[in-house]
């Protein structure tokens, strides 16, 4: 007895052998079934080919076209300041007044070298006047003189003259002559001498219209309408001929400078030169005004990156404040043939998926610009040969997006429908 109860762990561990033999080598030999494949579930939109607009979100600076530093004119002592800094002003209103004696001085002195020049060039005139009379007296005589001359040679070949009569008659031509000859110097003389005093005449007007400009100089007003800034001189002040005295802008010719990328710039070119509307929206606070493209600059920075384009409004937006940065949505021309799918559509920088016999298939596009849809989402806009009407465009964005990847197509209830094109797949 005592023996079998020694033995005892001996036939435990042989029976727990034989029973693991016996399900080792009694199961099936059958391969498992295979599990089946689960399908994704996606949200996904019909491919639409239309003509659209593209829209861009970039950034500006409000400034005005009528910007203007104002500075002196003359040099001389400020008598008075008639504005404040941020004081709002007339066109043509006095701003600055700078002492006037030096420049009114200045103008008498050149009015007087005006009238002496003008004396000058009267006594001229007359006296050229009478040479000119001396000169067709003085021709008339050389022309009777010679008829004598001639005559007397005449009468002396038939011997009825003296020989020294008809030498008389040939003193008197010379003399003549030479009296012709002097009388021709003098008109000549008096020409140049009325077109020096005509020359100095004109330089005399000149200087006095230049005395008379800076007497008006020294009432600085204003060019235009506008506000006042950076006012930088007060009364009793010495400035000098350019002195920075404040700037002047006209808010009411306010305008926004903005950067279009240079991928775009050629589009909104062609659509400035082919007179297609570009509206545009500014962000003021919580307001979007609304404006236009007016202009393209002649002209882009280095390393710049793009062109600087110019939003223009209808009247002139009170909430803007010059010199602020704001953001501006422009609306580009129109691009046909082109499909808008969400932006979480897209895989990368041109691919997304479509659904081709209840499995993923990639395509890839050529991306055509962005625009905000009528849900208020991004949208891409793009063109792809491989998308046709009525074909189903994948618009969840899924971790394990691949080629051939087996989805379902979600079918939410008409209400739900525009909640569901950003849930994450889900599987079956």
């Amino acid at each position: 007895m005592r023996s079998l109860l020694k033995k005892r762990p001996v036939w435990i561990i042989a029976g727990a052998l034989f029973v693991t033999l016996l399900m080792i080598f009694g199961r099936s030999r059958d391969d498992p079934p295979p599990r089946p494949e689960r399908a994704v579930l996606v949200d996904v939109i019909a491919v639409d080919r239309q003509t659209l607009r593209p829209t861009l979100d970039i950034f500006g600076s409000v400034q005005s076209p009528q910007d203007a530093e104002l500075s002196a004119g003359i040099a001389g002592l400020v008598d008075a300041v008639a504005v404040r800094d941020g004081a709002t002003v007339a066109e043509d209103e006095l701003l600055v007044q700078i002492d006037p004696r030096d420049a009114e001085l200045k103008l008498k002195q050149e009015e007087a070298n005006q009238l002496e020049v003008e004396a000058q060039l009267r006594s001229a005139e007359l006296r050229l006047k009478r040479d000119r009379l001396a000169l067709e007296k003085e021709t008339e005589l050389v022309a009777l003189i010679e008829s004598r001359q001639t005559r007397a040679q005449e009468l002396a070949e038939q011997n009825l003259l003296s020989q020294a009569d008809l030498e008389t008659a040939d003193e008197n031509l010379k003399r003549q002559q030479l009296a012709l000859s002097q009388a021709e110097l003098a008109v000549a003389e008096g020409n140049n001498r009325v077109t020096e005093l005509r020359a100095q005449r004109a330089r005399a007007i000149a200087l006095r219209d230049q005395a008379a400009l800076d007497v008006e100089r020294s009432q600085v007003t204003a060019p235009f309408p506008g506000v006042v800034s950076e006012l930088e001189v007060s009364e009793g002040d010495r400035v000098s001929v350019g002195d920075p005295l404040m700037r002047l802008q006209n808010p009411a010719a306010i305008e926004v400078r903005a950067q279009i990328p240079a991928a775009y710039a050629e589009m909104v070119d062609a659509g400035l030169g082919a007179g297609t509307a570009m509206n545009a929206s500014v962000q003021a606070g919580e307001q979007r005004i609304p404006g236009r493209i007016v202009r393209l600059s002649g002209q882009t920075q280095q390393s710049s990156g793009g062109v600087d384009s110019f939003i223009g409004f209808n009247a002139p937006p009170r909430s803007l404040r010059l010199g602020t940065t704001v953001a501006v949505r422009v609306e580009l021309p129109p691009v046909p043939d082109v499909t808008a799918v969400p932006a979480e559509a897209i895989y990368g920088r041109n691919q997304l998926y479509k659904v081709v016999d209840s499995r993923m298939q990639m395509v890839e596009f050529e991306r055509v610009g962005e625009r905000i849809g009528p849900d208020g989402r991004n949208e891409v806009l793009l063109r792809s040969p491989q998308l046709q009407d009525e074909e189903q465009v994948i618009i969840t964005k899924l971790a394990n997006a691949a080629d051939g990847l087996l989805v379902k197509i979600n079918e939410p209830e008409p209400s739900a429908r525009t909640e569901q094109t950003a849930r994450s797949g889900t599987d079956l």
